[in-house]
């Protein structure tokens, strides 16, 4: 095309000579014209029919993020505007820790500022439950920090079919000069309410909750609940005042047909008396995985019964136990003569903390010698028992020798594997 020809379609297009408008570059396609347009007036007319595939993205760019959950919920996948709603609303927002998924952070940290917030109102209550119902295709974990209305929670289970993590701390939080220890911890009824729940509940395999002024009586209300679970996988009770007689109750759930794998009671209350308990129950016990007493009071008799329960167990593999007074400083208490007997006899435990108690010089010789034996530990803390540094560093190189053995061990036998796999494969083809 001539010049002259495009000045002349340029002058019938704006009715001005190119020199005296914008150039045709600094106008802005109809597409994003009709984006703009689609999008202003999206509350009034909430579809995405006839908008082509390639610019529905675009689209979410530009909608409104104070469309009506109703209307946005079920209609809107795209992570590109829930992170636009959730940067508008929250500070610190981490995806990774709600599925990956912007549209998941952003309907549970709604629905937990809600309850967090929630004040018993019978207007809050129905407020609360049209939220949650609106969300609950969207909701897997909750982590409420206060939760100072004591309301039965019923309404979470009831609202939330796919709840499968619980993390619920009962009080209120900066009270400041409105400090009232009445407000603070959960309440005989709230652990009854729970109960209920839980032994109900298809879908919950995570409850934490620690900071609850969890006391033995509190505890014993709650296992009635745990006892009929058969989801739970992970219970975390730490930072409680559980005592003896509720790791007594708590131990009911460790029986043959549990499926605890992970149980937290660590900054508790718990004694030799409770550290009997749980050593009858890791005999036959065949699922817990993970095991968390640091900062009790087992002692050494509680640290013995613990380690004699253990010679027989085969499920265990991580032991949380520092803090709980073992040892008397000199290396000639029992509970380190038994922990290092369990060493040579189980094969199943491949971490143990064991810092910040008193072994000693000669306990510290004393789990030297036995890991000497051992072959599946890969990781022990010893700090802060008073053991030599060179008896440390010893230590040290056992674990990295069975680190070493054991990534050898999984190399020949995937080796072998593949070697099988192909041999049947060739087998397949013979045929």
């Amino acid at each position: 095309m001539s010049k002259t020809a495009y000045a002349q379609i340029h002058t019938a297009r704006f009715g001005k000579a190119e020199e005296d408008v914008a150039p045709l570059t600094f106008v802005k396609p109809l597409t994003d014209l009709c984006l703009q347009s689609a999008a202003l007036n999206f509350k009034s007319r909430p579809t995405f029919a006839g908008i082509p595939e390639k610019f529905k993205e675009n689209l979410c760019k530009l909608i409104p993020t104070d469309l009506p959950l109703q209307v946005s919920a079920p209609l809107i996948e795209s992570d590109v505007y829930w992170k636009r709603c959730a940067s508008d609303l929250f500070q610190n927002c981490l995806p990774q820790e709600h599925g990956h998924s912007w549209k998941q952070l952003f309907f549970e940290r709604t629905a937990e500022e809600a309850i967090e917030n929630f004040d018993g109102s019978q207007e809050a209550m129905d407020a609360l439950i049209e939220l949650l119902l609106t969300s609950r295709d969207f909701i897997y974990k909750l982590q409420i920090r206060q939760f100072s209305s004591h309301a039965d929670v019923s309404f979470l289970f009831d609202a939330l079919p796919n709840l499968y993590s619980l993390n619920i701390t009962y009080g209120s939080k900066n009270v400041g000069m409105k400090y009232e220890r009445s407000i603070f911890g959960m309440k005989l009824t709230d652990a009854e309410l729970l109960a209920q729940q839980l032994a109900k509940t298809e879908t919950l395999t995570t409850l934490i909750l620690n900071e609850n002024m969890l006391d033995d009586e509190k505890v014993r209300r709650l296992v009635v609940g745990l006892r009929d679970n058969i989801t739970i996988t992970h219970l975390d009770l730490s930072h409680n005042k559980i005592s003896d007689r509720g790791t007594r109750a708590l131990c009911k759930c460790l029986g043959k047909d549990s499926v605890i794998s992970t149980l937290i009671l660590c900054d508790n209350h718990i004694h030799s008396e409770g550290g009997k308990f749980l050593g009858r129950s890791l005999q036959t016990n065949t699922c817990l995985i993970n095991l968390n007493l640091r900062l009790n009071r087992l002692g050494e008799k509680g640290g013995c019964y613990i380690f004699e329960g253990l010679k027989s167990n085969s499920a265990l593999s991580h032991l949380h136990i520092g803090g709980n007074g073992l040892g008397d400083g000199s290396g000639q208490g029992e509970a380190v003569r038994i922990f290092a007997a369990m060493l040579r006899l189980n094969s199943s435990i491949e971490f143990v903390d064991i810092s910040s108690n008193a072994l000693g010089p000669e306990g510290g010789m004393i789990l030297r010698d036995a890991l000497e034996e051992n072959t599946k530990m890969k990781n022990m803390d010893v700090r802060v028992n008073k053991i030599s540094p060179e008896v440390v560093a010893a230590i040290k190189q056992l674990l990295e020798r069975n680190v070493e053995r054991n990534r050898e061990d999984e190399e020949d036998g995937k080796k072998l594997s593949d070697r099988k796999q192909q041999k049947g494969i060739t087998t397949t083809e013979k045929q």
